[in-house]
Order: C-alpha cells, then sequence, then structure tokens
C-alpha cells in the first residue's frame, strides 16, 4: 500500500486537488489524496476520503460515464482518456446534494503498474475575487487618472493614489500584492546621446513589454522620465521575484529600432516590495531610493526590499 502515500503536485493556493488510482486488477478507482480545499467543500475531513473509491464522491451522471465508458483493461480507454475530454465534474457532498466544478484532470507518473491522476478544480473563490477586484479597479480608478503628456500612462500622482486606495482593498479582501519601481539603464547616457524623445520611446517600448508581461488587472504607470510604477495583485514574493526577472529579460530580448540602431536593446533595473501598512508615498519612495543606489553603469539588477 506504500504507493498509496504518493502526494500530488501542489496547485495554486487553494485549488481542490485529488489524487486518483485506476487499479485495472481490481476494477477500482481509488482516492489516494484528497487535499482540505476539496475535502471541506465536500463536507469531508481532511484525510477521511483517503482509500477510498472515487464512485463515492462522484455525481450519477458522472458515475453513469465511468461504468459506460471504462474499460478495465490495459489496453483499453481508462480514467484520464475519458475524463479529460469532460472540462467539469459532477460530485456528490457528504450530505448528498450534487455539486457542479471546472476540473482539469492530469497523469501522473506512477511507480508500479497502476494508472494514476490528478484532478485539479479551480478555486471559485479565486475567480471572484479577481472579477471583485476589476470591477473596484473600474469603479474606482477609471477615469479618475491623470495621463501623462509624453507617455500617455497615468502619471505620479495617479500611482500614489492609486496605492492609498488599494491598500484598503486588500485588508479587507486578504490579497497580496507587489510594488515595484522600474528604471531605464543608463538614462543620462542615452539622454545625452539620443534626446528627450528616443528616451520616451524607450519608456514606452518597456510599458508595452509590462503590459504583456502582466496580467490585465495589473497597473503601469509612470513615474519620472526614467521610471515606471508598477502594481502586480494577487501575488506571493516569490512570486513577484520570479515575474520580475523574467520581465526585465524579456525587456533586454525585446530589441527594438532607435536612435539610428536597428537592433537596440533596452535594459531596465526594478526595486519592488510587497505592499504592506506604510503610506503610499513612503512605499514609491522607498523603492525610488534603493533604485538609485544601484550603480549608474550597473544593468538589469533586481533588488528587493522588506527582506
Amino acid at each position: 500500500m506504500a504507493a498509496l502515500q504518493e502526494k500530488p503536485n501542489e496547485a495554486r493556493r487553494r485549488d481542490g486537488v485529488i489524487l486518483v488510482v485506476q487499479n485495472n486488477a481490481t476494477h477500482a478507482l481509488t482516492i489516494t489524496h484528497a487535499n482540505e480545499t476539496i475535502s471541506n467543500t465536500l463536507g469531508y475531513s481532511a484525510g477521511d476520503l483517503t482509500h477510498h473509491s472515487l464512485l463515492e464522491i462522484l455525481g450519477e451522471k458522472s458515475t453513469n460515464l465511468i461504468q459506460e465508458e471504462i474499460t478495465f483493461e490495459d489496453d483499453a480507454p481508462d480514467f484520464g482518456d475519458i475524463f479529460s475530454r469532460q472540462t467539469s465534474l459532477r460530485l456528490r457532498t457528504r450530505a448528498g446534494q450534487e455539486i457542479v466544478r471546472d476540473c482539469t484532470i492530469m497523469r501522473v507518473m506512477a511507480e508500479d503498474a497502476h494508472a494514476k491522476f490528478q484532478l485539479v478544480l479551480p478555486d471559485t473563490r479565486e475567480v471572484t475575487s479577481k472579477l471583485q477586484l476589476r470591477e473596484f479597479l473600474k469603479l474606482n480608478l477609471e477615469g479618475s487618472q491623470i495621463l501623462d503628456s509624453d507617455t500617455g500612462l497615468p502619471d505620479r500622482a495617479s500611482a500614489i493614489r492609486y496605492l492609498e486606495v488599494l491598500k484598503n482593498y486588500l485588508t479587507a479582501n486578504d490579497m497580496s500584492a507587489c510594488f515595484a519601481v522600474l528604471r531605464l539603464d543608463r538614462y543620462e547616457r542615452s539622454l545625452a546621446r539620443y534626446g528627450k524623445q528616443n528616451c520616451v520611446d524607450q519608456l514606452h517600448h518597456v510599458a508595452n513589454c509590462c503590459r504583456g508581461s502582466f496580467r490585465s488587472e495589473d497597473l503601469v504607470s509612470v513615474l519620472s522620465e526614467s521610471t515606471l510604477g508598477l502594481m502586480l495583485f494577487d501575488i506571493s514574493r516569490e512570486s513577484a521575484r520570479m515575474v520580475l526577472n523574467r520581465l526585465r529579460w524579456n525587456v533586454r530580448n525585446h530589441r527594438i529600432a532607435l536612435g539610428g540602431k536597428a537592433d537596440f536593446s533596452v535594459t531596465v533595473s526594478v526595486t519592488f516590495d510587497m505592499i504592506g501598512t506604510q503610506s503610499a508615498d513612503a512605499m514609491v519612495l522607498a523603492c525610488e531610493s534603493a533604485a538609485k543606489e544601484i550603480a549608474a553603469d550597473e544593468r538589469n539588477i533586481l533588488s528587493e526590499l522588506g527582506l
């Protein structure tokens, strides 16, 4: 029974996860792991579902599909073949109520002869929270921003107002977010060599790279001639570090035509922190001060506050 202790690959926070083993010899679909999220959703305590049949928590329609189409033979359609065609599962709670949940089914590497599958059921609260965030942004920010004349992005005053308004929203909704200052590297040198308009074009280019890398609810604003302010929502410190690292390399590798050069490489340095209780002004100034501490001749640096 050692194989039944295998843990699933981790899903995103609050997603429901079920690990199932198909045993063709016994014609069984056995639950070997059900995380706390899905257990609670179905009215069970953590661990209650382990070693039970999957059929105990499947609704009638999903159970009928198994009985009609799955053949327990090595060369026949298995659970993954049949249910990978489905975008949702009917589940039965402990009280007998049927509920429908979106579901993604993935094969898991097996250590023995049995096929193993991971069922991931996205948490509806996360979907709802994103919709609520977008509605909040629409109601509180759209139409209220002042746009920078050079870039067309929300200006510094707008960025600070956004931060102040959003702090309360994040606290009330138990959501984490980060603020970052992105600085064009060697700005003074570029300004002297290529002129202001080319530097504005660089900032525009970088802002477009940000939009291509971020989610639709994330915000990009301009803080100065050489810096952007970035707000990334529903993100941990570790994920923010990964996203911003990927961004600075994406900017570096996404070359443009600029200043008479057909293959111009822009680099940026980024300083970030998680949004906390400090004032919006204090957070912007702290990230800007850290950005200024990066030596003028250094390029493509990521620094982090609050560690």
